[in-house]
């Protein structure tokens, strides 16, 4: 990438966020629990990430080996000692959500698989936007100097049309604003410097972070389903509510 180069040209330490993400619930009216979660974990340095990779990754084959298992262990079929075990290793990490009330969002959105794509790239749009705000406010990253985003999900199925991907919109919204043309308004960009951004869609078989993500969602999710409010009192976490 241009901006890596530049920024080693430069003699620049070049700004880097690594954000993690997998989903729990299914986008759609037939979901009983009435909800939908995108849940993970957003890192401001490589060094941070390998360190909580290396603590999940240790404690996932301890897990494994007790289980005598070899396939991937989904955070849905574990009991409840290890799927608090697996949530515990990271729970001081920086965390955050999207929870949609789907009974609250439009019925055009949910009738085709397309609609559906399009929407979850907004709402992880919208999360990664308001947690860079945050973590702009915290100092430990400056809106001034160039930044390179990159973004882990669980694969999916994508739309495949539309004008935007996710890469492109969340690259838009961060470095350019957004002009609303319906109302006249201009969301300002959040940088005043070069943003890249970098979208891998993931099997989670192969990817410990993801996985880590599948436990935290799956948290969130089952305190609809179990209307257990305490199961969402996650320290260093924010949360954002769609629509």
């Amino acid at each position: 990438y241009n901006i890596m180069h530049r920024a080693r040209a430069e003699g620049n330490i070049l700004q880097h966020l690594y954000f993690f993400f997998d989903d729990s619930g299914i986008l759609h009216a037939t979901n009983s629990v009435g909800y939908f979660v995108y849940a993970g974990f957003v890192f401001t340095s490589r060094n941070q990430l390998d360190n909580a990779k290396r603590k999940y990754k240790s404690l996932l084959i301890k897990i494994k080996k007790e289980l005598q298992c070899t396939d991937e262990l989904k955070a849905a079929a574990l009991g409840k000692k290890h799927r608090r075990a697996l949530y515990n290793v990271l729970r001081s990490e920086r965390s955050l959500s999207v929870e949609v009330h789907i009974p609250r969002v439009y019925e055009r959105i949910l009738c085709s698989g397309k609609s559906i794509c399009r929407y979850k790239d907004y709402i992880l749009k919208m999360l990664v936007k308001k947690e860079i705000e945050r973590i702009i406010r915290s100092g430990e990253i400056s809106a001034d100097s160039d930044i390179f985003i990159h973004i882990a999900v669980d694969e999916q199925l994508t739309a495949t049309d539309g004008i935007y991907g996710l890469r492109a919109s969340v690259k838009e919204e961060l470095q350019s604003g957004i002009s609303n043309y319906n109302y006249g308004h201009l969301h300002p960009p959040l940088f005043n410097a070069t943003v890249e951004v970098e979208v891998k869609y993931c099997d989670s078989k192969c990817d410990y972070m993801i996985q880590a993500c599948d436990v935290l969602a799956n948290r969130i999710y089952c305190s609809y389903k179990f209307d257990n409010v305490s199961l969402r009192d996650i320290p260093n976490h924010y949360s954002l509510h769609q629509p």
